[in-house]
């Protein structure tokens, strides 16, 4: 996923950043991106994916709960937050 931000000044009048999200998976999307580039005014960036800068014990962890909640074995949200209320309640 590619992020492009356009940051200019065009005869003294400041031009607003803009973040676009371009999915690198189809085809028309790598063409804009392509002409995106070529254009000398927009700066492009690709923004690392929030899941590479975990470590493996966080991925595993969190691969573990879904695969826990695939098959129905998970704790509901309800159900977690009635146990901490009522730890809650308990320390109060």
């Amino acid at each position: 996923m590619y992020f492009c931000n356009r940051l200019n000044n065009i005869n003294n009048k400041t031009m607003q950043d803009y973040t676009l999200s371009i999915p690198e998976n189809n085809s028309k999307a790598k063409a804009l991106l392509n002409y995106l580039k070529s254009i000398d005014f927009v700066k492009i960036s690709k923004r690392p994916d929030w899941w590479d800068g975990l470590t493996l014990e966080q991925q595993d962890r969190i691969n573990k709960s879904a695969d826990l909640i695939d098959a129905d074995e998970g704790i509901s949200h309800e159900n977690v937050m009635e146990k901490v209320n009522a730890l809650l309640n308990n320390n109060a």
